[in-house]
């Protein structure tokens, strides 16, 4: 089934310091057919004065393009503070990063954040972020009301945690499992280097 291409212009705001990887999301958005508005902020101390600022759900853009990497302050503490913002609840957040950490991954989803996007290495690799806004996009209008967003992110971040405590658990048995195996092979060893080393009569 094709993607719908919203027919609104769209308000994506970008936190974003690097101008080229600005100028690949402009191109990603013109070769996807969307229509528009783009605001760039560069720093993260002058996103949280954007978002302090607001105070209806109107002002709040669509789509948030959030770099982790950022002068002055990390993203993630970004995601954070937007969390007590109610106006921006429906907002769709794509971190949008060079991270390749897979607890930035979890961190962030946990957080909030739709989408975690590493940044490819190649400008052609950018295209699949076009179809994300896009999905997003659509599916932001099945959101009617900041509340029922709030509650719905709310309610994914509790299973996200959930299902990262389970992880963490499996990953202990895991390591335990292997510490136990390498002590077995350990004991083989030393056993057949003593048979080994053993005079024949």
């Amino acid at each position: 089934m094709e993607t719908l291409t919203p027919l609104t212009p769209l308000t994506i705001l970008a936190v974003e310091d690097n101008p080229a990887d600005i100028y690949t999301v402009q191109r990603v958005l013109r070769a996807h057919a969307l229509a528009y508005d783009l605001q760039v902020i560069d720093n993260a101390d002058h996103a949280f004065s954007f978002f302090s600022q607001l105070a209806e759900p109107a002002r709040c853009p669509d789509i948030l393009l959030l770099d982790l990497n950022l002068p002055q302050r990390n993203g993630k503490e970004l995601l954070q503070h937007l969390k007590a913002i109610p106006v921006c609840a429906a907002m769709r957040v794509v971190i949008f990063t060079s991270s390749h950490d897979p607890a930035d991954r979890a961190e962030t989803l946990a957080l909030g954040a739709d989408v975690f996007f590493e940044k490819p290495f190649h400008p052609a690799d950018f295209l699949p972020l076009g179809t994300i806004i896009k999905t997003l996009t659509v599916s932001h209008a099945s959101v009617y009301t900041p509340t029922q967003a709030s509650r719905t992110r709310y309610a994914q971040s509790v299973q996200l945690r959930q299902r990262s405590k389970r992880l963490c658990q499996e990953s202990q048995v895991l390591a335990e499992r292997v510490r136990f195996l390498y002590a077995k092979s350990m004991q083989l060893l030393q056993k057949s280097a003593m048979l080994i080393e053993k005079p024949r009569v």
